[in-house]
């Protein structure tokens, strides 16, 4: 992603955090409030802090305590985020980025300790530190996806992230370690670099309003009546019909679990199902595979547009904002009539006006018995858009065998990892075994000199002796013997299962490439369906996509 150069030096910034800064905003208490202590009572009402929870009871922080940051050290002693920041920043910078905090005085604070201490301060300086009060405490946005989905959906969807590893990290923390996820997942997880900190679209709306409209029109988004930005899949969750009557052309629809899905996603993941069905999705994928909608393209490139991809009709607003001749013809048909008499369109019997491409594929046959003259350019329409599409079906599978590849060699490391964990584990069995055997023939040594001592009687100590021995050294090559066929039966496991992952990883890529196979005759038949249409007299109906309507 494009990063942005800062304006300010950093000597700056952290005389921002010095405290005559603070003058502006509330008093500090006395005493001056200390880092959070985090920690917990268990089941006998005894309190342990973060580091004993986390040692010995991982899964249920990660359940009841997200907000409790931290890591383990090279010596399995795990440490809050103050200490790592306080002593390693460097390295939480390129690990955890979602532990957010700030410095104060040459000492590291949470952001719950600047929320409580001061709220003002932090809503100014750090709008990226995403969280809410609940009963008088600040809980960053992990807390809150745990415990109060249904809220963030409603209140703060654009409190993006996900989980991983049972922790949910936000886009920031995704963006920098995951990218490629990102990009095949949540394209709309909208936001870009400022002076090394990854800010989401409403912090750009807010302080570079500017800057986005250029760069980034593809942002879709408002701001709502509290002067909060929100993303267009808020909006069209929440005010739809706001959004068909004032952005039409934030393209998107929701998916089977009922998120809204930017035409980014799409075009990623269903490049079929949006040429059948929205057509006039315009867009493209940059040299960094993210999906551009038209109205980036002409903004950004206009030139490549006119060259690659002319049946992009549309024209910018007085505003200087990009829309399509679909949003032209509904908000200005007389301008659009006599500015642009190139796009050609007709209404259905919804009495919803679309341009010649829509009609090239969802009703060629009953636009052509309106239209005759529109047959050479819904042929070359058509020839242009099955160029595109079969780019982007082309695109997908590549994705798709990407992905399948990336599990592929996730899943070996992880086995990897777990065929070690097994060796260790099954070596210190059987360390403890023999440890266990040793202190027995010990136990019978001691045992045999003290009765040889009492009875004095040297040749039956010389036979007690030698059975001793003689069923050790029995003892000790049963122990080895059964510890060797143990190890053997695990490499063969581990082998087998080696296997076996092997084979379902060929299988799936058979059956991806099988599908794929599928997919594209499939397409090229409704291609050669398509211009057939163009190559005959037309005698209307067919097609689907309603019928021209008679004005």
């Amino acid at each position: 992603m494009t990063r942005i150069k800062g304006l300010l030096a950093a000597t700056t910034v952290l005389l921002m955090l010095a405290t005559p800064a603070f003058a502006q905003y509330e008093p500090w208490p006395t005493p001056f409030p200390a880092t959070p202590a985090w920690g917990d009572y268990d089941a006998g009402h005894v309190w342990h802090d973060a580091a004993w929870w986390w040692d010995s009871q991982p899964d249920l922080v990660k359940q009841h305590h997200p907000e409790w940051w931290g890591e383990f050290d090279n010596d399995h002693l795990w440490h809050p985020a103050q200490w790592w920041w306080d002593s390693q920043p460097t390295w939480v910078r390129a690990h955890h980025p979602e532990w957010w905090g700030d410095f104060y005085q040459g000492q590291w604070y949470p952001a719950t300790w600047w929320y409580q201490y001061q709220p003002q301060w932090a809503r100014e300086h750090h709008p990226e530190w995403w969280g809410d009060v609940d009963h008088g405490v600040w809980y960053p946005a992990g807390w809150w996806w745990h415990f109060r989905r249904d809220w963030v959906l409603q209140n703060h969807p654009e409190w993006w992230g996900n989980d991983w590893n049972g922790i949910w990290y936000p886009a920031p923390w995704w963006w920098q370690f995951q990218p490629d996820w990102v990009l095949e997942y949540y394209p709309d997880w909208w936001g870009d670099y400022y002076e090394g900190v990854w800010y989401a679209a409403p912090w750009w709306y807010q302080y570079h309003p500017d800057w986005v409209r250029s760069h980034h029109p593809d942002w879709w988004g408002e701001f709502d009546d509290h002067h909060y930005w929100r993303p267009a899949g808020w909006w069209w969750q929440y005010h739809p019909d706001w959004v068909r009557q004032n952005h039409p052309d934030w393209w998107g629809e929701f998916d089977g679990q009922h998120v809204w899905r930017p035409a980014g996603w799409w075009w990623q993941n269903t490049p079929d199902w949006v040429r059948q069905n929205h057509p006039n999705w315009w867009g493209a994928f940059d040299d960094s595979k993210v999906w551009r909608p038209a109205s980036w393209w002409w903004e950004t490139k206009p030139d490549w547009v006119r060259q690659n991809h002319p049946n992009w009709w549309g024209d910018f607003d007085d505003k200087h904002a990009w829309h399509t001749d679909t949003w032209w013809h509904d908000h200005d048909a007389a301008w659009a009539s006599q500015h642009h008499p190139e796009w050609k369109g007709d209404y259905d019997d919804q009495h919803v006006w679309h341009d010649l491409h829509w009609w090239a594929v969802k009703n060629p046959a009953s636009a052509l018995q309106r239209h005759p003259e529109w047959t050479e350019a819904m042929r070359e329409s058509a020839t242009r858009q099955h160029g595109d599409q079969q780019q982007a079906l082309e695109r997908q599978h590549d994705v798709q065998m990407q992905e399948l590849e990336r599990n592929r060699v996730q899943q070996q490391q992880e086995a990897e990892r777990n065929r070690d964990q097994q060796m260790q584990d099954l070596q210190r069995i059987h360390d403890a075994q023999a440890q266990a055997l040793e202190r027995q023939h010990l136990q019978e040594v001691q045992k045999t000199e003290k009765a040889t001592a009492e009875r004095a009687n040297e040749a039956k100590g010389n036979g007690q002796w030698t059975q001793v021995e003689s069923s050790h050294t029995q003892q000790t090559a049963e122990l080895l013997r059964r510890h060797q066929q143990e190890t053997q039966a695990l490499v063969h496991k581990q082998a087998a299962d080696q296997q076996e992952a092997q084979r379902r990883n060929i299988a799936q890529q058979q059956e991806l490439q099988r599908q794929h196979s599928q997919q594209m005759q499939s397409f090229e038949r409704q291609h050669t369906q398509q211009m057939q249409t163009f190559a005959r007299p037309s005698a209307g109906g067919g097609g689907g996509g309603g019928q021209p309507a008679h004005r």
